[in-house]
């Protein structure tokens, strides 16, 4: 009985393998995204910033498929998911590259046509309480509507956004937060949002959930040292899965020499 159940489960799992592999399209170049929020939060959970890519595809018919996306260049990645109609988070292996010296391409499959991606950079090293920051937002797909959400973090003063114009502030948590919206963005093009402000301390708006990168912070793993740490785990449920497979192929293998 227990053999049983247990032939059911794998051959379940393995089903889900097969059944993504032969239902992925080859390609997403074509893919069209209808709603994408970028959020730029600097200094909101380490002394770096955050990222976070959300949205939704357009080709529903179109998924399970591959993608990528583009990031600043040694950019640490924490979450790189798919979210099925019901908002679970599927989170999937992923593959980085380099573009060029400014930009890093991730890529990775996803089973549905939501996403979600957050990481972080590190571009506060310099020690100067005026913070500055350029980031250039690239388009990985065509976007019918690309939201960009800027936070101005805790304890940061003259807080101002100096390129583009048109950013609407509004409070939302006890933050600041400015957000301009643009339409029909071309599959390559390029937004590039600048911003400055004073800050007399590191320490991040929230909670401290990452030591600062470069030192003279709190005590506990860094998010580049827990990007690592994901890394493994990604890793881990990958061995994982084959050796489900394997397990399946010798219960399968022993019933059909009992036979």
């Amino acid at each position: 009985m227990k053999k049983g159940r247990i032939t059911v489960f794998l051959t379940a799992i393995l089903a889900g393998f097969f059944l993504f592999a032969g239902t992925a399209h080859s390609s997403g170049e074509d893919l069209e995204i209808g709603r994408m929020r970028v959020a730029v939060w600097p200094e909101h959970d380490s002394s770096g910033v955050l990222f976070i890519y959300d949205g939704r595809f357009k080709n529903n018919d179109a998924f399970p498929n591959e993608t990528s996306f583009y990031l600043p260049r040694g950019a640490v990645i924490s979450d790189a998911c798919s979210l099925s109609p019901k908002g679970t988070h599927f989170c999937q292996l992923y593959k980085i590259k380099n573009i060029d010296a400014s930009t890093d391409e991730v890529s990775l499959k996803l089973p549905y046509p939501n996403f979600y991606l957050s990481f972080h950079t590190d571009p506060f090293q310099s020690g100067s309480d005026k913070r500055t920051l350029r980031q250039v937002i690239r388009a990985n797909h065509k976007v019918d509507r690309l939201e960009i959400d800027v936070e101005s973090p805790l304890r940061a003063v003259d807080f101002k956004i100096t390129s583009p114009d048109g950013f609407e502030a509004s409070e939302k948590k006890g933050f600041t937060h400015y957000e301009k919206v643009f339409e029909n963005v071309d599959k390559g093009a390029l937004v590039a949002v600048d911003l400055e402000y004073v800050k007399k301390d590191n320490r991040p708006s929230m909670d401290i959930k990452y030591s600062p990168m470069s030192g003279g912070g709190a005590s506990g793993a860094s998010y580049r040292e827990q990007g690592g740490f994901l890394t493994y785990v990604y890793i881990a449920v990958a061995a994982g899965a084959a050796l489900l497979v394997a397990l399946l192929f010798l219960v399968v293998k022993s019933k059909g020499g009992k036979g």
